[in-house]
């Protein structure tokens, strides 16, 4: 069954299930990193985590990622900062070309790649 999946902070969490998501709970990237491996093999869907775990997440885990099919893992702002100018668009352009497989732009943008 797909459905979308947030692992997240319990301060967090609570505005997640109001959204209709269901949550796990972590508290630090080592607790997230381990709960990531536990999903991983019985979920199909989406796995949100929360950014500053995700960018903790080992280099192995991090490969393991890079190379599923499913689930999708992706990293969910924190909502505490705010983002450089273009930070955003670069963010959510990065997650379609991972979900995806290819970068799309639009217009005339260019990029560096």
């Amino acid at each position: 069954m797909s459905r979308l999946l947030v692992l997240t902070t319990r301060d967090l969490a609570v505005g997640y299930r109001l959204a209709g998501a269901t949550t796990v709970e972590v508290g630090s990237a080592a607790q997230a990193s381990a709960a990531l491996e536990d999903l991983l093999d019985g979920e199909d869907g989406v796995i949100a985590v929360h950014a500053p775990y995700f960018d903790a997440l080992p280099g192995p885990l991090r490969r393991r990622l890079d190379s599923l099919r499913t689930p999708l893992v992706v990293p969910l702002p924190a909502g505490t900062t705010t983002e450089p100018a273009g930070g955003r668009r670069q963010r959510l352009l990065e997650l379609l070309r991972q979900a995806i497989g290819y970068e799309i732009t639009f217009g005339d943008e260019r990029t560096a790649r």
